[in-house]
């Protein structure tokens, strides 16, 4: 167990910490703007609002919030990772357009928010690293005024496959399955929100939204590569991390990326939302 440990980040994230996961995020950010922009519009986020995204990364779901809600607006990030929600904080007060305001703190520790209760609670990819999902969606439905909502936006991995069958995806989900699995990360969040929503007190969504892409491998490939790469320190500390492995899927997904037949079905990105009483 202590191997296993030692392998992961101190707040249990399973991915690294690093320039290259950053701009990962950024990129996933970029890749699946359009559905969290249609999400925040179904709920009718608009001028003068205040909002709180849980788990907010590098602030990218908070400017599309400061985009609705305008200069009169609030909007409040949780990010657990200090330097990736400073350097947010940073990069959206210096474009303004709201007032910023980013938390450091494990949402789940957390009791009080500066700025609560808040029209929107949010969270983009944050519950299906929880170990208590649930646990996090309540402390979203305390956050929030009555009249506000909360809104989930989770990955379903079930639909993740490339086409025609690419070698390369094989080892791809040998070790991210496993990382995933072997330190209880939810693979299946995304279906899981109404059943969450209803253990957590909110009652069974308003609406749900959901997204999947179908791209040319050649656009996804280093996105893939990315992942796999970020997750290795974890696979190593359960034991699964092959580092031959590791450098020949990166030249398989790479020549299959510039092959030009292969094509990337994504994981389902699932949104869900209920106003509260």
């Amino acid at each position: 167990m202590a191997a296993k440990a030692q392998k992961l980040n101190p707040d249990g994230y399973v991915h690294a910490r690093d320039v290259a996961e950053y701009r990962r995020l950024r990129d996933q950010a970029l890749m699946w703007q359009s559905a969290t922009e249609a999400v925040l519009d179904r709920v009718g986020l608009k001028s003068g609002m205040s909002c709180l995204d849980v788990g907010s990364g590098p602030g990218a779901v908070m400017r599309l919030m400061a985009d609705r809600v305008g200069p009169t607006g609030r909007v409040t990030g949780i990010e657990i990772d200090g330097a990736l929600g400073a350097q947010a904080l940073a990069d959206l007060r210096a474009k303004g357009g709201a007032a910023f305001e980013v938390v450091e703190a494990d949402a789940l520790k957390l009791d009080q928010v500066p700025g609560a209760p808040f029209d929107l609670t949010y969270c983009r990819l944050f519950l299906m690293h929880m170990q208590e999902p649930v646990a996090a969606l309540e402390r979203m439905l305390f956050w929030t005024k009555p009249g506000g909502t909360v809104v989930a936006q989770e990955f379903d991995f079930g639909a993740i496959a490339v086409e025609p069958l690419c070698p390369a995806m094989a080892e791809f989900n040998r070790l991210f399955e496993g990382v995933f699995r072997g330190h209880g990360r939810n693979l299946r969040a995304g279906r899981q929100l109404p059943a969450q929503f209803e253990a957590a007190g909110l009652g069974l969504p308003d609406g749900t939204l959901a997204e999947a892409k179908f791209l040319p491998l050649k656009d996804m490939a280093q996105m893939l590569i990315g992942v796999y790469q970020g997750l290795f320190d974890a696979a190593t500390g359960l034991g699964i991390a092959d580092a031959t492995k590791a450098e020949q899927f990166k030249t398989d997904m790479e020549e299959a990326g510039s092959d030009g037949r292969y094509y990337c079905l994504t994981p389902i990105l699932i949104g869900a939302w209920k106003r509260v009483a």
